[in-house]
């Protein structure tokens, strides 16, 4: 069997693995553009605020990884076309490699809306590793920021902005921040605890025009008509899959790439894992894009040994979603922003910064948000996949001081988000 993965992010990289401990002698060959693989986009922040080395981006030690798993890695190297009735890819010199099984786990790449003078110089994108030195180099008296788009990336590269010492805007389009996940008073919650530790942040406004001097930004005008003065514009108002190479009858819609719960195509043995693949959401069915590391490494994990001739399914998919902002802990999950209605009960209880609501639909959790005391999480992660039909949600508010047994063993919160477990710098 011989098997191509494109993409080295924690889907490729896990499909690899799962592929290796069921296939031990079947070639693998690994695709990947970018010339730093196996690093976690989710730590370039950290990195950013000068807390942690470059070496501690890196969730596997490519190179030796790549001996021990016996995988031809491709590095700087890209798909330019997938022909499935010859099963094979076509790189951009030309080359054509033969598979027998395909994973295509490219992730995604930025929106950048269309907005007058969104080309300057010092506007940037953060996906990459190229792009998080480029804010941090590109600009010598470096000293304000705005960053367009407040979800859980602008807000966390702000904090870690701010902590180098630099003046930092966030500006979102939308009346919350997160408005994806958060509802009106997490956001405000969110709000106020930024502006306490000196973050501006600006809701409701949108960026109308970015001014330059020179050819470089300058500053933002919003559409209430303010301007503010920046000299590094970073754009996070969002991502799409990226498909570029991708047509039918593999047929990306909406985007993603449609997958069952095998992360099997519409083609037979071609799979899609991590940012890239649309997958269903479990509590609706509903087409969902889960971006976030845990369901990527899951989502590679069930590919590879699929691909491997394994039978395995993909389950509990929703969005799930966690930080530490200055000392405020925050986690969403689910469908956090239905209202009350004919079969829908939603539960609030505050008290400061401390904010639950758990929302039930016929009697059974479908999502939650919780700020400042997230010591629930695992208790209400756990209902919500064993669809437990809860008689009275206000046990589910008792306090307690530490996570519950509920809470799956393989994942915990850390560094703000909800990553897996990792012994000696090994994660599972």
């Amino acid at each position: 069997m011989r098997y191509v993965v494109v993409g080295s992010g924690p889907a490729g990289i896990s499909a690899a693995e799962e592929i290796r401990k069921i296939d031990p002698v079947g070639p693998i060959t690994m695709i990947t553009a970018d010339p730093h693989p196996a690093y976690s986009p989710v730590m370039l922040t950290y990195w950013m605020s000068g807390r942690y080395p470059k070496e501690r981006l890196f969730f596997r030690d490519i190179g030796p990884w790549a001996t021990d798993h016996q995988v031809d890695l491709r590095c700087g190297e890209k798909v330019t076309a997938i022909d499935v009735d010859r099963q094979a890819v076509t790189l951009s010199p030309g080359e054509v490699i033969a598979y027998d099984r395909l994973l295509i786990a490219t992730g995604a790449v930025p929106l950048i809306p269309p907005i007058p003078g969104i080309r300057a110089k010092g506007v940037c994108t953060f996906r990459t590793f190229a792009d998080a030195e480029g804010i941090l180099t590109s600009r010598r008296d470096l000293e304000q920021v705005c960053i367009m788009g407040g979800g859980f990336i602008g807000i966390k590269l702000a904090c870690y902005l701010r902590e180098r010492g630099l003046s930092v805007l966030v500006v979102e389009k939308e009346p919350r921040l997160a408005s994806r996940i958060f509802d009106q008073r997490a956001s405000d919650i969110v709000k106020e605890h930024l502006r306490k530790h000196g973050l501006s942040v600006e809701t409701g406004a949108g960026i109308m025009e970015i001014s330059n001097r020179d050819g470089w930004v300058s500053g933002v005008r919003l559409e209430d008509g303010r301007i503010f003065p920046a000299q590094i514009l970073v754009v996070a108002v969002g991502v799409r899959p990226n498909t570029s190479f991708v047509e039918a009858p593999i047929a990306a819609t909406g985007g993603g790439i449609p997958v069952d719960e095998r992360m099997e195509t519409s083609v037979p043995h071609v799979y899609a894992a991590g940012d890239v693949a649309t997958t269903r959401d479990s509590l609706t069915s509903s087409p969902f894009s889960n971006a976030i590391w845990p369901a990527a490494t899951r989502q590679g994990r069930v590919a590879g040994a699929n691909m491997a001739g394994r039978r395995r399914a993909y389950v509990h998919n929703f969005s799930l979603n966690a930080l530490n902002l200055y000392g405020l802990q925050v986690a969403s999950a689910g469908h956090s922003l239905e209202q009350e209605g004919d079969d829908i009960r939603v539960f609030r209880e505050e008290k400061g910064n401390e904010y639950r609501k758990i929302i039930l639909k016929s009697g059974v959790p479908i999502g939650f948000i919780l700020t400042g005391d997230t010591s629930r999480a695992g208790l209400f992660l756990s209902r919500m996949k064993r669809g437990d039909i809860i008689g009275n949600p206000a046990e589910l508010f008792t306090r307690i001081s530490h996570a519950p047994s509920g809470l799956p063993p393989h994942m915990g919160f850390r560094h703000g988000s909800l990553w897996p477990r990792c012994k000696d710098g090994v994660c599972p």
